[in-house]
């Protein structure tokens, strides 16, 4: 069983080491796997370049989930520190370390097989505190903080070797420009910010920043006397009392292995950082430059972690972006519907199955596919594909993208039948989402879909929409314009669709009563859905007195749900419109119709205003004209079409 240094209770990450495997007996005079507790004195102050590979993921600690706890526990021992408490350490975690070799006399240097994020934030409050205590004009403790910060050994032969940690790819520039900076200013002027900003939106600065601004916030709080004396209590309580679990790989260890397993049970690494590790591993393994492989194939998804790692979804399934996309991808590979929960046992299933290529070729396939996932999220050039996209988000149907990584991969260079295919996957969704008709059987029907995006490119959209119109079950029919029409008629739309559905219903019909002779075709967005004959019609909205008033009240409230009642306004006039009468003589201030050709330049509500009343019939009527529209926008095409 390892153990920590006598007295200290076996960590939960220790327990998780000796559970794997990862304890040895060996023969006297080997090397082997060497476990302790380090202080950061003896992390840093000796001449060691702690190098992070390449396959690890960037930085990715943050204020409030890392650097604030972090900050605060390190207050507190240097508080204890001055009221003369003797502080118990704080055990910051874990480092698994592995030791490579090095021509003689060159600086000591350790892989950080874990723990990087640790080390580096470390790193980024030394940094920041030296710079505090030289404003303080302390030199001695400048001095003293710099041998933590900085290596001076005489044989280096690289300028980074001067660092204490060498970060993986995507962060060396932010990492260097941090920490040669001269001051806090000389850092915001880096990144093009005003002086007296808290962050500039990239992690490794924002981390120092952080630090900077606690540290001198701590520092204020008292006299320059009492300030004078928390230097050295902060010092002394990051330097002596911060321990790490130093975890020394022996040359019997498999290193990646190691990182592989360590942060695939339930630490909260990506699935795409091991993806990553895995592809990396098997180029090198194979002979191949996995450094070069990196640059060109992988760095993108790391340099832009704005993107990529922005959380996005809602509630349970709120993720990380490229995991996302590393799901669509591999369920295009696999033609398996791919599970979230089980991203990397799904990649190394399919990477030792028979159609999963080189390492080099998978690697550049999710390049290409990483590379198309940014398009469709970010919007194409071509304005009705564009709208396509827009119109898929506010679905939000994502079981689509798989089909549509394959598709924009074949047919991207022919916008004409990108544009034919994605009309008729359009119309396939609106149509079904306006007859309440499931969507539980996409995922398998995308997944099929791939099959039709081969042979002679002309003919995909004709194979696509055979396919399409050839089913025939509840689950993905296509609904005909008698489905769609009872359906868009007579369905209470308001209460049946998502409010940014309902608008994108509404937004599509005002840009096809806006034709190509209107001055812009451009529909204003996020506009209210605003009710013609208002939901609390009583006050001013009498029943026509046909029938009994049961039968009226139930009538009118199912027909003031559906679309030929509703509308869009801006978010000033429809409080204003509320629930007025149609018409209303002798106020100055009029009714809806006047308030609407007073006020609104959208078609719909001009079209609205020909009606000199409005009732029960007037919303039939309307739904009925609106259909007509929504037919054209969304028609069903004939096989032969």
């Amino acid at each position: 069983m390892l153990t920590l240094d006598k007295g200290q209770p076996q960590s939960g990450f220790m327990v998780k080491l000796s559970a794997l495997g990862f304890n040895r007996i060996t023969k006297r005079g080997e090397r082997t796997m060497q476990v302790g507790t380090l202080a950061i004195q003896h992390l840093f102050e000796k001449d060691v370049l702690y190098r992070v590979p390449l396959y690890q993921r960037p930085y990715v600690w943050k204020k409030d989930e890392q650097w604030q706890p972090l900050w605060e526990d390190l207050r507190r021992l240097s508080e204890d520190l001055l009221s003369g408490k003797q502080p118990r350490s704080h055990f910051l975690g874990a480092s698994v370390q592995d030791r490579p070799s090095v021509p003689p006399g060159q600086i000591e240097t350790r892989l950080l097989i874990d723990g990087q994020q640790r080390l580096t934030t470390l790193q980024l409050l030394l940094r920041a505190f030296a710079d505090v205590v030289k404003l303080e004009d302390d030199d001695r403790y400048y001095r003293a903080i710099g041998k933590l910060i900085r290596n001076q050994h005489p044989l280096s032969t690289e300028d980074y070797e001067g660092f204490k940690i060498w970060p993986t790819n995507a962060d060396r520039d932010d990492y260097q420009t941090v920490m040669e900076s001269a001051d806090r200013a000389d850092v915001l002027a880096a990144y093009g910010v005003r002086s007296d900003a808290k962050s500039v939106g990239r992690n490794i600065p924002d981390g120092y920043l952080f630090f900077h601004d606690a540290i001198s916030e701590w520092l204020a709080e008292y006299e320059s006397a009492e300030a004078e004396k928390k230097i050295p209590a902060l010092y002394s309580a990051i330097r002596d009392n911060v321990r790490l679990v130093v975890i020394d790989l022996d040359e019997k260890d498999d290193a990646q292995l190691i990182f592989e397993t360590l942060n695939a049970r339930g630490t909260p690494l990506l699935s795409a950082d091991l993806v990553k590790n895995s592809l990396l591993s098997e180029i090198q393994d194979n002979g191949g430059d996995a450094e070069k492989a990196y640059q060109k194939y992988w760095q993108a998804f790391d340099k832009d972690a704005p993107f990529w790692r922005a959380e996005i979804g809602r509630g349970h399934a709120r993720r990380a972006r490229i995991e996302i996309f590393l799901q669509h991808a591999l369920t295009l590979l696999t033609g398996d519907d791919v599970s979230a929960a089980h991203l990397y046992a799904a990649y190394r299933d399919f990477s030792l199955g028979p159609h999963a290529g080189s390492p080099k070729e998978r690697i550049t396939t999710i390049k290409k596919y990483g590379e198309i996932y940014r398009e469709i999220v970010e919007g194409h050039d071509e304005p009705r594909i564009k709208t396509f996209l827009d119109r898929l988000k506010v679905m939000d149907i994502g079981t689509a993208y798989p089909f549509l990584l394959k598709l924009f991969d074949v047919l991207g260079a022919r916008t004409d039948l990108l544009t034919e295919v994605l009309a008729d996957m359009e119309s396939f969704l609106i149509r079904r989402m306006v007859c309440r008709l499931s969507t539980r059987g996409y995922n398998r029907l995308f997944v099929d879909l791939v099959a039709e995006v081969e042979g002679t490119m002309d003919q995909i959209p004709q194979r696509i929409r055979g396919s399409l119109l050839g089913r025939t079950a509840e689950f993905d029919r296509w609904p005909s314009d008698d489905d769609f029409k009872k359906a868009w008629v007579s369905n209470p739309l308001y209460e049946n669709l998502s409010r940014p559905r309902l608008r994108l219903i509404l937004e599509a019909m005002e840009a096809a009563l806006r034709g190509d002779f209107a001055e812009t075709k451009d529909v204003p967005k996020h506009l209210t859905v605003e009710h013609v004959m208002p939901q609390t019609w009583q006050a001013h909205w009498p029943l026509p007195g046909e029938a009994s008033e049961v039968e009226e009240t139930l009538h009118r409230n199912q027909l003031i749900h559906t679309i030929g009642n509703l509308s869009l306004l801006n978010e000033k006039l429809n409080p204003v419109q509320s629930n007025k009468a149609w018409l209303v003589e002798g106020d100055p201030e009029g009714g809806k119709r006047e308030a609407l050709e007073d006020h609104s330049v959208l078609y719909l509500n001009k079209r609205l205003c020909e009606h000199d009343s409005w009732n029960e019939a007037s919303i039939k009527v309307r739904s009925e004209v609106l259909f007509e529209n929504a037919k054209n926008i969304w028609p069903l095409p004939s096989a032969e079409n």
